[in-house]
């Protein structure tokens, strides 16, 4: 017999009010996830499983669900042309077909946002529902133009097209920012991605509250805008030039206080932007946890439940999650501080100091910082290889 009749996530988001928990995929993909989690689930808590993952999604009464929102990015997308090729092949076939004289990198983009209406369309009735409060679905602007802004704000406004519940992404380079500003300022809602630190949240939060200012001003309707702000917790304590920087002061670094490095910056972004003196509008959306520091634990999680954010858990640490916390309380600790002696040999590591401090990077190097050029590489890399699959997609219908 379970301890709980609610899954791990489903007690996440009740840690507090104002708990949110996202779906960190296509919502395409949702139904084969669910599946596999039955399938692989003991007999004895086979009809528990199903109930709970039923809890999370339900196309059938697809408003009235627990997940509030969903982010996309090329990455994930790229994936679910492997996970359901069935169903998405016919949909990149037929983009060919409709487009012969478009590029491949034009045919691309079609497909991105054609799987992304499909996904927006699943949660419309939430955002309906829920006056327009939850329900959105982030769709990101090309990685590769993280300092073109022309480019970056022209994909924004032809995503914003897509469906009325698209939250545009954009990235946290100097750029980024500045195009989240413009977007806020005429109510479009925004999720600042490539995020990894504490001074990028505070520069977007400064960009989102002008151009907010400035739309009031205006009269711009906000009734369909909300702002949030990601910061991939687990990418900047993963890259090589952390390690290098805690050996050059003559530290290790531990699973444990490499696990601490994110949780220690998403509490003080959570502070931050949750600080009525700032008047801040953007709430913190934290994704990319990682299990550990123990292999019974999810400290990225755990440590942070209970905040006013987001949390958006991509399907395999969804699994992990709930099988790691099936027999745990899960509670609020978000206001618990970073233990006093974790912290004060982490802010002896400069990578970490400047990711912690405010203002210790400059807006001119946030495209510098090694996790931003890790993963926004990545990310384009992802682009490039739906492009590729575009290509093979052509070679198929030669046939």
């Amino acid at each position: 017999m379970a301890k709980y009749k609610k899954s791990a996530i489903h007690r996440l988001s009740e840690s507090s009010e104002e708990m949110e928990i996202w779906w960190d995929s296509s919502p395409l993909v949702f139904e084969s996830w669910a599946k596999e989690m039955i399938e692989k689930a003991p007999k004895e808590i086979k009809d528990l499983t199903q109930e709970r993952v039923k809890t999370l999604f339900d196309p059938e009464n697809p408003g009235n669900v627990l997940y509030d929102g969903v982010t996309t990015n090329p990455r994930l997308t790229r994936k679910v042309l492997d996970l359901i090729p069935d169903k998405v092949n016919p949909i990149v076939d037929q983009i060919i077909k409709d487009n012969p004289k478009k590029s491949n990198y034009e045919l691309a983009w079609e497909v991105y946002k054609e799987i992304t209406k499909r996904g927006a369309a699943l949660y419309l009735p939430s955002f309906e529902k829920s006056n327009y409060t939850k329900g959105y679905v982030s769709a990101q602007v090309d990685p590769r133009l993280v300092t073109d802004i022309k480019e970056m704000l022209w994909q924004a406004l032809t995503l914003k097209k897509v469906s009325p519940n698209i939250m545009v992404k954009c990235p946290g380079s100097k750029e980024g920012i500045y195009v989240i500003e413009m977007l806020t300022s005429i109510g479009i809602p925004t999720n600042a991605t490539l995020v990894f630190d504490v001074p990028q949240v505070v520069q977007v939060a400064e960009a989102v509250k002008r151009g907010h200012q400035r739309g009031k001003e205006w009269g711009v309707d906000y009734s369909q805008w909300r702002s949030v702000i990601t910061i991939m917790i687990g990418r900047f304590e993963d890259r090589e030039a952390y390690d290098e920087s805690a050996k050059s002061v003559g530290i290790e670094i531990t699973d444990e206080l490499r696990r601490w490095t994110g949780i220690a910056i998403a509490k003080k972004a959570h502070k931050i932007l949750n600080d009525p003196e700032n008047e801040y509008l953007s709430k913190l959306l934290l994704c990319s946890a990682r299990v550990g520091p123990e292999p019974d634990c999810v400290y990225h999680i755990e440590k942070v439940a209970g905040g006013n954010m987001v949390y958006t858990i991509n399907p395999g640490m969804q699994a992990d999650f709930m099988k790691i916390c099936e027999e745990k309380d899960i509670f609020k600790q978000m206001d618990e501080p970073v233990p006093n002696d974790i912290l004060q040999t982490l802010l002896k590591i400069p990578y970490f100091k400047e990711g912690y401090d405010e203002y210790g990077i400059d807006i001119n190097d946030f495209v510098d910082q090694a996790a931003f050029k890790f993963t926004a590489d990545q990310f384009s890399d992802s682009m490039q290889e739906i492009e590729e699959h575009v290509e093979k997609r052509k070679k198929v219908l030669k046939k």
